[in-house]
């Protein structure tokens, strides 16, 4: 780290007084480390065209990321001036609203993590498994939880028709299409392993059964934790996106925030009113509820604005 230990300091009040993810500031200080080394100053003394050209180097299409990471390093400025460590006495993280912050986004990476329904759908249908069919529909759809807890703690006997009863007691409705996938993932016994490219039809896992929609491979035990239940998810994920082909560009979160935006266009039409009033009134709770969130209308307006057009 650049001023290892005036940031070590910090770091070590901060644990004190914050929580954080464990790391996070450290992580961060030590990839800011070539910056400061550049520029040889410490990113407490960053002009605002140093924090914007650091930003872009990011190369992410999150502009929660940057939010965060520009608050976290505003406080930590903020900390320096109090301890008259900033060369020029202010605080340039302040000067970064959302608007600036989006103009550090990698736009053409952010724009390839929404696809529309019939794009998830012809995904889908490439897919070998119900299961990881019922997975990525059901994200576009609104499931997903602390863990993919929606997934993993489904039961057939909560399929009602169109409506799914969750563990936090949601209830959602869902399409016609998603749950033929939840009836054949019941039904389906084995799985066929997926590799990009194709899919081995040599070498068929018999699915263990504990009673939920999901089905495990044969090492998995039924008192596994909701984290490594979770991980299986998420893995299955990743080797789903993978065999289709989007792995470098889709992400559960990109098939999320797509259905959010698919829900609330759909509902606009519906509705007769243009997607942007939609979100500004109170029908934008059925999205809501729909995904388990919440929604910031201003940010969500300005990072998805040009897809709800």
């Amino acid at each position: 780290m650049f001023n290892k230990e005036i940031k070590e300091r910090y770091i070590s009040e901060k644990d004190q007084s914050a929580i954080l993810p464990k790391e996070y500031l450290k992580c961060h200080f030590n990839k800011l480390e070539k910056y400061e080394e550049e520029s040889n100053k410490d990113v407490c003394c960053f002009t605002v065209r140093e924090i914007r050209e650091y930003y872009k180097t990011l190369n992410t299409s999150s502009l929660e990321y940057i939010a965060t990471l520009n608050s976290q390093l505003s406080q930590y400025t903020q900390w320096c001036l109090q301890n008259n460590l900033v060369v020029d006495n202010q605080n340039h993280f302040l000067e970064f609203d959302l608007n600036a912050m989006k103009e550090c986004l990698n736009i053409v990476k952010l724009n390839k993590k929404i696809v529309t329904r019939e794009e998830v759908l012809r995904w889908c249908e490439q897919l070998p498994n119900p299961k990881d069919q019922f997975i990525i529909l059901g994200l576009f759809e609104g499931l997903k939880g602390k863990d993919f807890c929606d997934f993993t703690k489904l039961k057939p006997s909560d399929v009602n028709g169109n409506t799914l009863s969750l563990h936090n007691n949601r209830e959602i409705e869902v399409s016609d299409k998603l749950i033929s996938y939840i009836h054949d993932s019941i039904e389906e016994t084995k799985y066929y392993p997926c590799i990009v490219g194709t899919y081995n039809l040599n070498r068929i896992i018999d699915l263990v059964d504990f009673g939920y929609v999901i089905k495990y491979y044969p090492n998995m035990q039924e008192d596994a934790t909701d984290f490594q239940k979770g991980r299986v998810i998420y893995n299955g994920i990743r080797r789903s996106l993978q065999y289709i082909g989007v792995f470098e560009t889709m992400t559960a979160n990109g098939l999320s925030e797509s259905g959010k935006i698919h829900m609330i266009k759909e509902r606009s039409e519906q509705l007769g009113v243009i997607p942007k009033d939609y979100v500004y009134s109170n029908y934008i709770q059925e999205v809501e509820e729909q995904f388990n969130c919440r929604i910031v209308r201003s940010s969500f307006m300005l990072k998805y604005g040009d897809h709800l057009k």
